[in-house]
């Protein structure tokens, strides 16, 4: 397809190299707002601060395993709770959630606590113990800070 455009004098011109042009101002136009609307959008959304984690730390617990021998796991867990919650919460259920973990890890076998899903297990009877025994604080995420099997 070619573009022409006649003069007055007969003679034709070809419009291609001002079609180029015009394409390439165009799409140079259109990079500058994306990369310009881009930064103005990472300055907002850095402006804003997320609100800082907040956990509640329980103590160390020790408890013993289910199964023929005695074994004992010492874990120290922290509940990620919400921001404009008190870190000292869950101070006043800690009996009442040992008492509760100590009945659950008796069911529990030293041989299931390998690996990632031992720790997903602990982590599980952690959040199920806690939203039972601890109603009023409302946990996010529980993070095993130590979890030793001896």
């Amino acid at each position: 397809m070619r573009f022409l455009l006649r003069r007055s004098d007969g003679e034709s011109v070809s419009l291609t190299p001002v079609i180029i042009a015009v394409v390439l101002v165009l799409l140079a136009a259109l990079g500058t707002w994306t990369v310009v609307s881009s930064k103005t959008g990472a300055r907002s959304a850095g402006g804003e601060r997320k609100p800082q984690k907040t956990y509640a730390a329980l103590p160390l617990m020790t408890f013993t395993l289910g199964g023929s021998d005695a074994r004992l796991v010492d874990i120290r867990v922290l509940l990620e709770i919400e921001p404009t919650a008190d870190p000292n919460a869950a101070a006043p259920y800690v009996p009442r959630i040992a008492d509760q973990m100590a009945d659950r890890l008796r069911q529990i076998e030293p041989d299931q606590l390998n690996g990632a899903e031992g720790a997903n297990l602990i982590k599980s009877a952690v959040a199920s113990v806690v939203k039972r025994e601890a109603q009023t604080v409302r946990v996010r995420d529980v993070l095993l800070e130590r979890m030793v099997v001896r």
